[in-house]
């Protein structure tokens, strides 16, 4: 009885493990039919050995797809097709583009495209296209790769110079110049006093050269004052001339005339008066009795 006890029990569990293994199964199949998906596809020229069905389809970094197929294109084998399960929710549209990023520095690659703008249409599917295509572009993986050959070729360059840099030549030419530095170095050690006197008469000059430029701009400064004020006097004088335009034009008519006429008389008045002292000076008797070569006069 005990044994056949058992074996009930046991038959017991395994039928409830497969009950719960169909549930599960179910619950699954449901699942993954809710989640309905849609089918795209997208183009590289090269996508490295990261990717392979079932890489993750990012949308804007988030998951919502997996890669169902990766193949070269059979129409065009340079570029490669790769196929893609994402779900009908997504908001993939005309304006979207796929990238390849990498997701780890083990070399595994994802699929990321970018959202489409809301005013954006659907993909459509052409007539020559199995499924709605994703544009795509170079990705910062393929610039990477791209770029690595040309970096190889300049790495090699620079050690090749390099090389050329560190030969006998070169090091002799070093190694004299680190002499020859060493040897100044020494010169300098030996004759650090003479060094700060310099330093300090170098210090003194920059001071007196400082206050030479101090005093040259304070004499800029009264050149400045200078020139204002004769500004302001010659904007003085303009005034005048303008006030006194029609005196001084009176002046130049006919006062200028008298005063002319003036000098000559003045100076007719002064030779006259030097005639005279130079007679004086002759004859001082004349004063007081005249000019006595007129002779004698009848009356």
């Amino acid at each position: 009885m005990e044994t056949r006890a058992s074996y009930i029990a046991v038959g017991l569990f395994v039928v409830a493990l497969l009950t719960g293994l169909i549930v599960a199964v179910l619950w699954f199949a449901g699942r993954q039919l809710a989640e309905s998906n849609t089918r795209y596809e997208t183009y590289f020229a090269s996508v490295g050995s990261g990717l392979s069905a079932g890489s993750p389809v990012r949308v804007n970094g988030v998951q919502l797809g997996r890669v169902a197929e990766v193949a070269l294109d059979p129409d065009n084998p340079t570029r490669v097709r790769v196929t893609m399960d994402i779900s009908s929710n997504a908001p993939i549209r005309s304006d979207s583009v796929a990238t390849l990023e990498i997701q780890s520095l083990a070399g595994t690659t994802a699929i990321e495209i970018s959202a489409g703008t809301k005013n954006a249409p659907p993909i459509e599917i052409q007539p020559d296209q199995r499924y709605p295509v994703i544009w795509s572009r170079e990705s910062n993986l393929s610039q990477i790769v791209g770029a690595v050959p040309n970096l190889l070729l300049k790495i090699t360059a620079l050690a090749d110079q390099l090389q050329e840099v560190v030969n006998e030549k070169n090091r002799q030419a070093i190694a004299d110049t680190l002499d020859n530095l060493s040897q100044l170095t020494a010169v300098a050690s030996e004759h650090r006093e003479d060094l700060a006197h310099l330093f300090q008469d170098s210090a003194a000059d920059a001071r007196d050269l400082n206050q030479a430029i101090a005093n040259l701009n304070q004499m800029t400064k009264k050149l400045d004052q200078v020139a204002d004020q004769a500004s302001t006097a010659m904007r003085d004088i303009n005034g005048v001339v303008r006030e006194n335009r029609a005196s001084l034009k009176d002046f130049t008519q006919n006062g200028l005339q008298q005063f002319q006429q003036l000098a000559v008389d003045v100076r007719s008045l002064v030779a006259e008066l030097s005639r005279t002292i130079n007679t004086l000076d002759r004859d001082p008797s004349r004063l007081i009795y005249g000019d006595r070569r007129e002779g004698y006069r009848p009356q």
